[in-house]
């Protein structure tokens, strides 16, 4: 027994490596190669970059200049500096940073497929890992580069405390805390996830708190320090402007009717709905009472994770902004997909069609949410005059779905005449007097795959843009290539695979 179990953990590790290659591969071809206009990505770089200088000035008992701080504090630029030091040497500092969101999503699917494995079949595991990987926001948001660090802490926290089982060592102990303290401090944010942290601490000591209360102090402080020390540095942004609070009180709602209104349309918005732009997790909704029988721990975990984002979020204007989809759902995407694993241990064709279709839908959405900057819906609605925060996320005209796959037909037809579109709404039975003409556009301007590799597919490039289109299509050969032997393994699983 113990050799079978060991060869299982050797297999899956072996398969989750592969894994974790063909999803970066993949990832990676279709790349933009940079993370310049992508929300806060390109603040924390600019910061990450002063760091370095001002420390490398601090070395050599230089002047020291000063540092201009990110909103999210430094603490998560910290994970940016290799990458921002590595792109001074090679490239540039954008075209390295490009590489670290697909790099962090890469990572949290793979920790999902691991866990899985804990939880149900092999090839459920891969089915569910993939359908979170392809068919949903977690693949967009690789190019976008937002919320990943985050979700893939609060995740791997998540698989430390409760899919490993008892935390013995030292080491281990500290790892578990610094994990926990980072999930809380990686965005301002972080704070509301407090719930399923301690819940986390909670399962590790519940058995046998009373001989390990030093274990539990010492986790629990390194927890409230990493928290402590983020909070704190976060305040040189905020503290100038007079603090988060201020500048995030007029965005909140000024009605208690409408957190209830809030918390539904965070799902099932048709324009920024979760249940739109991550179809899956609709199956995952409904197998949560199983999943509460079969695994209760990493059940709860997922509804703390979710109730918790959903709860802050409610209390805002807008749920979402205009990045493409329910942005801060992104954080909840993999814990809810365990519901599903946790609650059917294998495949079943007549339950599960249901998930392959959705999983389908979820595919088309996401594939179309990669293939598009995001900033180009805000410039189309800026151009036509339109681009109010309401607009944006609640008219279906500015829907980002239809929007995107119709820039994708102007491409795929690519008309040498313009293809003009006008953001067109319809007044309530009477025109008003002095309503504004609704603005025409040319949609292919705003139709240009971001992708480095889909771009520059048929063009003459120089030696350095030769390099890098290169490494895209050799990335998305051996990411194909992985991903089948991923296939082919889990098919041969001694155990039954499905």
């Amino acid at each position: 027994m113990e050799s079978e179990a060991l060869y299982s953990k050797v297999k899956s590790g072996k398969i989750a490596g592969l894994l974790f290659i063909s999803l970066f591969g993949i990832y990676l071809a279709l790349s933009p190669g940079a993370v310049g206009g992508r929300g806060y990505v390109q603040e924390e770089v600019d910061s990450g970059t002063q760091m370095l200088i001002s420390f490398n000035a601090w070395m050599k008992h230089r002047p020291v200049p000063p540092v201009t701080w990110s909103r999210h504090g430094p603490v998560p630029v910290l994970l940016d500096l290799p990458f921002i030091k590595i792109g001074k040497m090679i490239v540039t500092p954008d075209f390295i940073m490009s590489f670290q969101p697909v790099l962090l999503t890469a990572g949290l699917c793979t920790i999902l497929f691991l866990w899985l494995r804990k939880l149900c079949s092999p090839g459920l595991s891969l089915l569910l890992t993939l359908s979170a990987a392809f068919g949903t926001m977690l693949w967009p948001y690789a190019y976008i580069g937002l919320e990943t660090k985050q979700s893939l802490f609060i995740l791997l926290a998540g698989y430390l405390g409760l899919a490993r089982g008892k935390i013995r060592s030292g080491v281990g102990l500290i790892s578990f805390g610094l994990v926990c303290g980072l999930s809380l401090s990686l965005k301002s944010t972080g704070i509301t996830l407090w719930p399923a942290v301690a819940y986390l601490v909670y399962v590790q000591f519940r058995e046998d708190w009373r001989p390990r209360w030093k274990e539990v102090l010492a986790v629990s402080g390194i927890i409230a320090f990493v928290w402590l020390v983020g909070a704190w540095t976060r305040n040189f942004y905020w503290g100038p402007l007079g603090g988060g609070y201020v500048a995030i009180r007029p965005w909140m709602i000024d009605s208690p009717l409408q957190y209830l209104t809030n918390a539904i349309g965070f799902f099932g918005s048709p324009t920024k709905g979760a249940f739109v732009y991550s179809p899956v997790v609709l199956v995952a909704i409904y197998a949560i009472p199983a999943a509460l029988r079969r695994n209760r721990d990493a059940t709860i975990f997922a509804l703390l994770v979710t109730g918790c984002t959903v709860a802050f979020m409610s209390v805002m204007r807008f749920q979402t902004d205009e990045v493409w989809g329910a942005r801060y759902f992104h954080v909840a995407i993999a814990p809810l997909l365990l519901c599903i694993g946790a609650a059917w241990a294998r495949f079943n064709w007549k339950r599960d069609a249901f998930l392959v279709g959705l999983s389908a839908i979820g595919l088309v959405i996401a594939f179309l949410g990669a293939f598009y900057y995001y900033g180009a819906l805000h410039s189309l609605a800026f151009d036509t005059g339109q681009n109010t925060m309401e607009w944006i996320t609640g008219d279906p005209v500015w829907n980002e779905v239809v929007l995107s796959g119709r820039l994708f037909n102007v491409w795929w037809e690519n008309s040498p005449t313009p293809v003009n579109w006008t953001a067109q709404h319809t007044w309530a039975w009477d025109k008003p007097p002095g309503a504004p003409v609704w603005q025409s556009v040319d949609l292919r301007k705003y139709a240009l795959p971001q992708s480095f590799l889909i771009q520059n597919w048929h063009t003459a490039l120089s030696d350095t843009s030769r390099s890098i289109f290169r490494l895209y299509r050799a990335s998305l050969v051996i990411g194909l290539l992985s991903l089948i032997v991923v296939i082919l393994l889990t098919l041969r699983e001694r155990t039954t695979p499905w």
